[in-house]
């Protein structure tokens, strides 16, 4: 493989590999967003007298 073609490879796994850690970070946030959604709906059908 022409050194070049090699360094542009290299480049694009670093970009993805930094990618890919952000989208598991986006996701991880996204479940929590989430579970805290769940709660807040599950108190609100409870009647708890949660207000947001």
């Amino acid at each position: 493989m022409p050194k070049d073609a090699q360094l542009q490879l290299e480049v694009h796994m670093e970009q993805l590999i930094k990618m890919t850690a952000q989208l598991h970070r986006r996701l991880a946030e996204a479940e929590r967003e989430l579970s805290e959604l769940k709660e807040i709906f599950r108190s609100v059908k409870q009647g708890d007298g949660f207000s947001v």
